[in-house]
Formats: C-alpha cells, sequence, structure tokens
C-alpha cells in the first residue's frame, strides 16, 4: 500500500482493502507499506504494519528513537510543511465558519525548546516515553532533541543512577519498588532547574529509597530535587505530597521581565520564548482604559502578574487552590499598591462567583477541552468590553468563539507554532463588544 497524504496530526494517509482511510504515523507520502489486513473481530478488521519501505530521505530527523517514541511526530516533515499541515486547516475554518482571519505567526526555534519533560520509568528498568498506540511500553530514551542541553544531561545522570539502583523503580505486577516518573523542568530565561521523582505512596518508608536519597544527594548536581508522592495506581507524573531533598519547591523562570516562582506540581507554559508573539500581541491592544484585569483559568496568575501593573484591579479565577494561593502571594509581593481578587472557583460548574464589569477587559487561557458552555454564555451575556481568548487548541476555541460571537465583534489574532516537531499550535483572538 501506497502513503497518500498526511494529516494535519502528521499522520500519514492510506486507503483499507475495504475503502476506509487509515492513518499511520511515521511516514510521508509515497511511502510503501507492506500490511496484513487482520481481522480482530467479527464484521471488524484492521491494518497491522509489517515493513515500511521509506521513498524519501529521513536525513531531517534528529532523534535515534523516533518513530517508536509517543513524542513528537513531525521530525521526518520539513518543517514548512508542518507549518501547512497545522496552520491551513484552522485559518480555513475559522475564515468559512465563522468570518474570521487569523494571521500566522512563525517560530523560528524548531528544537531544545522545551522547558518540561515527563519521562516513565515503569516498567523498568528504562527511562524514556511510552510507544505510540503501546502504554504498557516504555522506550529507552538517553537524549531528547526538543528539550534544553541541561536536561539532556540531567537525564543522562539520572539514568546512570537507575542503572545502580533499578530495584527502586515500580514494578507494577509484583508493587515491588516504588519509582514511576522523572520530570524535569528548566527555565529558559534563568539557570534554575529541578528534577522531580515521583514514587507510590508507602515507598517513603522503604530502606532502599534511603540509599537512593543519599546516591542522589551525592551524585545529581542539579539546583533543586525533589521527591514526591502518590497513589500507586495514579498515572501522574509530578504529583502529591512533596519532599525536598535539595533547593526548593519552585523554580523561578522570568518572562517580559517579570519573575515567575513555579511551584513543582503546576502548569507552566512549555516555551515561555515561544509563546511571546501572543504576549506582545495582548500587550500592544491593551484599551485605554485599564481599571479592571478579569483573568479566567489564571492559574499561577500568570496574565495578571504580566499585565499587573497596567490595571487598578484584577480579579482571577481557577479550580486550583495551591495555584491561586501563589497568584495571591506573588500578585501582592509584586504590586503592593493595587487591589486583586483571586478565587478558587470551578468554572465548569459555575459562573456565580463571576462579576460583571462592563468596562473591564478579560483574558481567558482555558484547558485543552476549551472554556465551557457556562463561560461561554457568561461572556455573552455578561461579559466587557475587550476580551482576548488564549487557547492551545484553536478547535475548540472555534467552537467556543461561536457560543458569543454574535454580542462581539472580532478584532484581529494570531496563530502561533511554540511546539515544532509537533501537532499544536497556540492562538489568541481580540474581540470588542458591539455598542448597542
Amino acid at each position: 500500500m501506497k502513503v497518500e497524504g498526511l494529516n494535519p496530526d502528521f499522520s500519514g494517509i492510506v486507503t483499507a482493502p475495504n475503502g476506509k482511510k487509515v492513518d499511520i504515523f511515521y511516514v510521508h507520502p509515497g511511502d510503501e507499506l507492506v500490511v496484513e489486513y487482520v481481522k480482530r473481530r467479527p464484521r471488524q478488521r484492521s491494518l497491522k504494519v509489517h515493513e515500511i519501505i521509506r521513498n524519501h530521505p529521513w536525513d531531517l530527523v534528529k532523534c535515534s528513537v523516533f518513530g517508536e517514541c509517543g513524542g513528537c511526530t513531525g521530525q521526518h516533515i520539513p518543517y514548512s510543511t508542518q507549518l501547512d499541515l497545522k496552520f491551513g486547516p484552522i485559518l480555513s475554518l475559522f475564515q468559512k465558519d465563522l468570518g474570521i482571519t487569523i494571521k500566522p505567526v512563525l517560530e523560528a526555534k524548531t528544537y531544545a525548546y522545551r522547558s518540561r519533560m515527563d519521562f516513565s520509568v515503569f516498567p523498568g528498568p528504562v527511562i524514556g516515553q511510552r510507544q505510540r498506540g503501546n502504554f504498557r511500553k516504555v522506550v529507552p530514551i538517553s537524549s531528547c532533541a526538543i528539550q534544553s542541553n541541561w536536561a539532556n544531561l540531567a537525564l543522562q545522570d539520572v539514568r546512570a543512577l537507575l542503572e545502580e539502583m533499578p530495584n527502586v523503580i515500580w514494578d507494577r505486577r509484583s508493587e515491588q519498588g516504588g519509582l514511576k516518573y522523572l520530570t524535569i523542568r528548566k527555565a529558559q530565561n534563568t539557570e534554575d532547574g529541578m528534577l522531580i521523582f515521583t514514587f507510590t505512596e508507602g515507598f517513603e518508608k522503604s530502606p532502599e529509597l534511603e540509599s537512593f536519597r543519599s546516591l542522589c544527594l551525592e551524585r545529581l548536581t542539579q539546583n533543586s530535587l525533589v521527591f514526591c508522592y502518590n497513589r500507586p495506581k495514579s498515572e501522574v507524573s509530578a504529583v502529591g505530597r512533596p519532599e525536598v531533598l535539595r533547593g526548593k519547591l519552585t523554580f523561578t523562570e522570568s518572562v517580559l521581565g517579570q519573575s515567575f516562582e513555579v511551584p513543582f506540581d503546576s502548569f507552566f507554559q512549555p516555551n515561555p520564548n515561544g509563546f511571546l508573539p501572543i504576549l506582545h500581541f495582548i500587550q500592544e491592544r491593551l484599551p485605554k482604559e485599564k481599571d479592571v484585569l478579569i483573568d479566567l483559568f489564571c492559574g499561577n496568575g500568570f496574565f495578571s502578574l504580566l499585565y499587573g501593573e497596567y490595571f487598578q484591579h484584577v480579579d482571577g479565577y481557577e479550580l486550583t487552590e495551591s495555584s491561586i494561593e501563589n497568584a495571591k502571594t506573588l500578585f501582592e509581593s509584586t504590586y503592593p499598591t493595587k487591589t486583586h481578587s483571586f478565587q478558587v472557583t470551578n468554572l465548569f460548574l459555575s459562573t456565580g462567583d463571576l462579576q460583571r464589569k462592563e468596562n473591564a477587559t478579560l483574558i481567558l487561557d482555558p484547558p485543552r477541552a476549551g472554556a465551557g458552555k457556562l463561560v461561554n454564555h457568561w461572556i455573552r451575556d455578561n461579559g466587557p468590553k475587550n476580551v482576548f481568548y488564549v487557547s492551545c487548541n484553536p478547535y475548540s476555541q472555534k467552537e467556543d468563539v461561536r457560543l458569543f460571537l454574535e454580542e462581539y465583534d472580532y478584532v484581529d489574532g494570531i496563530l502561533i507554532d511554540p511546539y515544532p516537531q509537533t501537532p499544536h499550535t497556540e492562538s489568541v483572538l481580540y474581540f470588542r463588544r458591539k455598542e448597542r
């Protein structure tokens, strides 16, 4: 079979014998596949790929495990083609469905850009990424092309430790050991960085862990070393009860001259420098009337801290209590003369805490699934004069915008690519409430 084209997620398109389109990753148009048409269940068949005959060079690929690792999927594709695949459908859909024209902005740094990477260490004894399509298999990684050299050296340091003490790695079958994940976080604009080891609860009392603690302190030179503990069946990294071996529970990042203390278990933009076009876009379009900023899904107060100097008052809303406390502390220390209200609120369940302030500026940056109907209906009915909608998923953003667009005029927006070699993008759209 021949690969006919590529999808926006960089998967290749082939046609099965039954006429259905099938997606195959790590291929290029013109590649040939040796496949078996397998009967899985009654009336259901699927393709089993036995061999990929590459009819194009792989000289663009910089990673030795590309094609196995479940991380990036686009290293074999020229960057200009990646942008066409990612941007084309998004720009077309916004124009076709909403009459909105978005300006694409290109990102220059295509490798060594991520400030956070999470690696699995079980089932061990390897450190790596889950194999695409097989959660139970970890592909060993000694160096990752999209993270910094600092992070790759740290990864190699930890690999060396685990080769000496493989028994600390969690074994799901025997329920022995405890280490499940390694998270590496390295600031882009400061020298700060940290390693976070995620263990199963109860393993902190193990004699083996005490030996591992000593080995980490002796061999690892990174600024901060953090152990955390969560449920054995949890599949989440860098979350749980923390223990500081060295340094602190946060790392310091600087964005637009503003310093951020990012907690070990908190989300923070994984490519701050690649995100700068969106930050400059908002800053250049902030209205002259800057009384109140409303920051929805505010996290640790990212936008509140960046633009707080321009406003007299800030209202921030976020689900996670630790994030709200961090945002409140940072805001008070940065802008002691300004007023604020940071509240713990589940905006997917209720918008009852949101206050209508007509002349305010609203910035929202929801999760990938979008802001939800309640928030979008609140914006439509009670939203302020100016709205900046930031999104890591323009497809869900488009459906959200549809719910409040009747009350707003679209001004402009940009689409950027902070995550080369992957199908992910970021966007920001600016709206102004219609005059009635």
